[in-house]
């Protein structure tokens, strides 16, 4: 066995260590941003009775209740965003380690987005989509696009990544007429 063979074997346990302590990490932040989202009183699922993986149609009583509706889309912008930034403070981590602090970013934003605060203050922007909060389900799925726009930001070339981004917000933003653009310009009482 050469040398380099044998040093490749010789790390390969280290690198399941690595891999399974990464996996325990992240298991350990979904938790946690499941208990926290418990503890605000948020719903497992829809309280409107039913489960589905996608949610089309804008009505206030399913908006961020199901795994997937048109918002998954921002959360993969949101985990593109997150690769760019984190790759910028730390270009020589391991891709495992920047996701660890990707998902914790997203765990974070959904704990924080689901505060009676935030609840009201995008309920009340100029002309908002009805929103009253995520259900676990919905933040669990969010969670999960976040990592998916984080991975495909690791892979493809950057002009790939910022023209997916630039299509996926135009896609929502002529779907339902939402989107971060059209989102932060009613925050601050823009008329759109």
């Amino acid at each position: 066995m050469s040398d380099a063979n044998s040093q490749s074997a010789s790390l390969a346990p280290e690198r399941v260590a690595t891999l399974l302590g990464r996996a325990a990490v992240l298991a350990v932040l979904l938790l946690f941003m499941v208990g926290w989202l418990r503890a605000m009183g948020r719903p497992w699922v829809c309280p409107c009775g039913t489960v589905e993986l996608w949610q089309g149609a804008l009505t206030a009583e399913e908006n961020s209740q199901q795994f997937s509706d048109w918002y998954s889309a921002l959360h993969v912008i949101f985990g593109m965003a997150l690769f760019g930034f984190v790759h910028a403070m730390k270009p020589h981590w391991a891709t495992g380690a920047k996701l660890v602090v990707a998902v914790a970013s997203s765990a974070a934003w959904e704990a924080m987005e689901n505060t009676p605060v935030l609840i009201e203050l995008f309920s009340n922007a100029t002309n908002a989509v009805p929103y009253f909060g995520d259900s676990i389900l919905n933040a669990i799925g969010d969670t999960l696009f976040v990592a998916l726009g984080f991975l495909a930001a690791a892979k493809l070339p950057a002009w790939v990544t910022v023209l997916i981004a630039l299509a996926l917000e135009a896609t929502i933003a002529f779907a339902i007429q939402d989107g971060f653009v059209i989102g932060t310009l009613r925050l601050f009482g823009v008329d759109i």
